[in-house]
């Protein structure tokens, strides 16, 4: 192991490098990086769960329309540092903290809304909540720097001063120069017409040669020499002022600076703190955004051993790949010994690598990709030997190295464990988690095959979760044979020589050397006197796993087509159930349409009639009478033909009393009470009421009904007045509360029609005041009934407003 502890070699051969690198690249933040860089998977399981519990509610967060804001900021820990020691910050380093401090007030807003939803993530924010007491301080901050990091001129009044004085100064400056450049007396010696600065103070570029010419200072020389740049005498005590205005300008602002300073390091430790709670929170929301990337979810944690991945993933195959093939790891806590088999290029290594990175994972807090209802043991520490462990450097074989890292393994788990005596049951906890490619190779199969059984029954008896890849018939046999091991293989498919990748559990794997070897090309002779040399055990044993396994993959494609008939039958019960409530749905709406429409043709049918009645009263004949009355009942005959299925119905003189009715047009079912034989009218009860009705316009239905029901709307309720019967109070109220407004439209015409059967002079509409559409609806409708003279709300006694009456022609 060079050194390294079987833990540390865990994360080398797991890949967990790999993981937190790309779990740094979801990180906002320098400091959030390096959190992310250097994650440790937690040691305890109290720890290792409120990390899961933590990235649990920020993807919760994620997923709701406003998510945990992860802005990015500076990392102020070297300026807190200079700070603390009494050196003054820059600028740019106060405008950093002044970004910090607003994160963090951000922050603490977002959570303190949110802290019933997310009390893990307050938790682990307890940092921050400092930041949101320092308004103060970026307030301060702010008022003297802005957010390019440079100092405000209005810090104070003292350097808004002197900062105007200097820009008086070098105004002055400025056109001093300008006429020193159109002067006719520069215009020999200058070599161009511009000025510039050099050390501070203003200059203008003169002729080598002629710079004897003015009196001054000259402050530089250009690289061919023939420029010197010259400041003239009388320039010189302007300059000065200018350099003293500047020099005050840089104090003031310095005394700023500091003074801003001893604020900050008052308030350093809060800071401090609160920088690195931003730094946590970034770092789990980057475990959130590293579950999105993976497909990951957040799995239970449990101390006893017990496994239950279903449609595990590796995540690192996740990320590389479009399609990776999902299986289900189901280890229970008497499960000490998993034993995977099978060809190689199957993918027995990969499940290694996947429950050893999915241990580190949730002790970090790290989403994993699998399915619902997963479960994953916590495992305080992984050990792997995975790989070729060959040294030349130190003289190690590949057998050597690897019997020298089962050594140290068994030293170091002897020192952390408590061997079980031989009568002592498991305890179930969860000990480490040791994986195991291949172990005890590279030397004679028989002695490796023997050592390799002894070595993992004294890692069962530590009480470590072992789960090892090998071709040792031996080892299957063990697992198929003793308490506490396990069988598993990985999945080849020989007539394509193609893994299919798929972990089986409880069934052993062939190794299937010599089909493979075939199926590559192989001479066929060479292949059988290989299958002759095999022993005649190890050859029933082949026999027996491929048989096993065929038995398997059929029993599998059995399943799936059973799963997918169900599925397809489910589908199409449902889908057939879909139809027939359509169809169901569409009838009834067909039959409602239809009756809609017909009820308006007989009203407008029995208007006619009324009018032919009236003109009956100037004419008197009774030719013109019969006339109508017989279009009155050929409407009926039409209305009861269509609005009544032929099979449902009964011919009116085969009615007897008791009998299931329906009144043509108007949608109302009731019980007939006496037989229409010879009468001009019969009753019939409706609900709690009776009615008389002319037998011409009844329907029979089949079968007898005790409680007759309404098409629509509710039963008229009775109004109980002064010389009222209860036909007259049947028809002369209808009672529309609760009802919609094309339904209550509905009931009113039924009502308005069985009112004109009973010569009833007025009908009252109750509707209730409500939000008014209900009587709105009304009202329109009755402007344009044919049977009503008009309408008017109620008064007082009757119901006022809540009420329409209705005077029928």
């Amino acid at each position: 192991m060079d050194g390294q502890t079987p833990f540390r070699q865990a994360e080398r051969v797991l890949e967990w490098d790999r993981v937190l690198e790309i779990l740094a690249g979801q990180a906002r933040s320098t400091m959030g990086i390096e959190r992310c860089r250097s994650l440790p998977p937690e040691a305890g399981l109290d720890a290792a769960t409120s990390r899961l519990r933590e990235t649990a509610e920020m993807l919760a967060l994620g997923e709701g329309t406003d998510p945990f804001p992860s802005p990015a900021f500076p990392d102020v820990r070297e300026a807190l540092g200079r700070a603390a020691k009494g050196a003054s910050l820059e600028a740019h380093d106060l405008r950093d903290l002044s970004i910090l401090l607003g994160v963090g007030r951000q922050v603490v807003r977002y959570l303190r809304a949110r802290a019933e939803q997310a009390p893990a993530l307050c938790a682990a924010a307890s940092g921050v909540e400092g930041l949101g007491q320092l308004e103060s301080l970026r307030d301060a901050i702010d008022q003297c720097v802005d957010q390019e990091g440079n100092v405000r001129e209005s810090a104070t009044p003292d350097l808004r001063r002197l900062t105007r004085h200097a820009q008086d100064l070098k105004q002055q400056m400025r056109h001093r120069l300008e006429a020193i450049l159109a002067s006719a007396r520069y215009a020999e010696v200058l070599q161009e017409r511009y000025f510039a600065q050099r050390e501070g103070r203003y200059v203008v570029p003169v002729k080598s040669e002629m710079r004897t010419k003015i009196p001054g200072i000259v402050h530089d020389v250009s690289a061919s020499g023939a420029t010197v740049f010259f400041e003239p005498r009388e320039l010189v005590e302007l300059n000065n002022g200018i350099k003293v205005a500047e020099l005050d300008v840089e104090r003031e602002v310095k005394r700023i600076l500091a003074d801003l300073s001893v604020q900050v390091a008052a308030h350093g430790l809060a800071l401090k703190l609160g920088a690195e709670g931003l730094a946590e929170l970034d770092c789990i929301a980057a475990k959130a955004a590293f579950g999105r990337l993976v497909n990951g979810r957040v799995v239970a944690l449990n101390g006893v051993g017990r496994v239950a991945l279903r449609q595990a993933r590796h995540p690192l195959l996740v990320l590389a790949r479009e399609r990776v093939v999902a299986n289900d790891i189901l280890l229970d806590e008497s499960v000490r010994v998993l034993i995977v088999s099978g060809p190689n290029t199957g993918g027995k290594t990969v499940t290694l690598k996947l429950l050893g990175l999915f241990a580190l994972m949730v002790r970090a807090g790290l989403p994993v990709p699998c399915g619902a209802d997963s479960v994953m043991a916590f495992f305080p520490e992984v050990y792997a030997d995975i790989g070729d462990a060959q040294d030349l450097t130190r003289d190690l074989s590949s057998f050597s190295a690897h019997v020298t890292q089962m050594i140290r393994l068994l030293e170091h788990a002897a020192s952390a464990s408590r061997p079980r005596g031989a009568g002592e049951a498991p305890s179930g906890g969860s000990g480490a988690l040791v994986l195991l490619d291949e172990p005890v190779t590279s030397t004679d199969p028989a002695e490796g095959a023997a050592l390799a059984e002894a070595l993992l029954l004294r890692l069962a008896s530590l009480g470590m979760k072992v789960i090892v890849t090998t071709h040792y018939n031996r080892l299957k046999v063990l697992a198929q044979t003793t308490p506490g091991f396990l069988n598993a293989c990985v999945e080849f498919d020989v007539a394509r020589l193609a893994p299919t990748y798929r972990l089986l559990m409880n069934l052993p794997g062939g190794s299937s050397a010599i089909e493979i070897a075939g199926r590559l090309g192989m001479d066929e002779e060479l292949l059988a006197h290989a299958r002759g040399l095999l022993r005649r055990e190890d050859q029933t044993l082949e026999r027996m796993l491929t048989d096993l396994h065929d038995r398997q993959r059929r029993l599998d494609e059995d399943l799936e087509r059973t799963a997918a008939l169900r599925e397809e039958a489910e589908r199409s019960a449902r889908e057939a159930e879909a139809i027939a409530e359509r169809l169901r749905r569409s009838e009834q709406e067909e039959r409602k349409g239809a009756k809609r429409k017909l009820t308006e043709t007989l009203l407008h049918a029995r208007a006619q009639v009324q009018a032919a009645l009236d003109e009956l009263k100037h004419e008197r004949t009774q030719a013109r009478a019969r006339e109508t009355k017989q279009r009155l009942a050929e409407i009926g005959e039409r209305a009861r033909q269509l609005l009544v299925k032929p099979a449902e119905t009964v011919p009116v003189e085969r009615l007897r009393p008791g009998d299931r009715v329906e009144i043509v047009g108007l949608g109302t079912v009731g019980t007939l009470l006496e037989a229409p034989q010879g009468r001009k009218r019969v009753r019939i009860r409706i609900g709690e009421t009776e009615m008389s009705v002319a037998p011409s316009g009844l329907v029979g239905l089949a079968g007898k009904g005790a409680e007759p029901q309404r098409s629509s709307g509710r039963p008229a309720p009775a109004r109980h007045g002064q010389g009222s019967s209860a036909d007259s109070e049947a028809a002369g109220v209808v009672d529309l509360r609760g009802m919609a407004a094309d339904e209550a439209v509905e009931a009113v015409t039924a009502s308005l029609d069985r009112a004109a059967l009973n010569g009833e002079p007025f009908l009252r509409i109750i509707h209730g005041h409500g939000t008014g559409r209900l009587k709105t609806a009304v009202r329109e409708y009755l402007t344009h009934s044919p049977y009503v003279a008009s309408f008017r709300p109620g008064d007082r006694s009757e119901g006022g407003d809540g009420v329409t009456v209705a005077e029928l022609k």
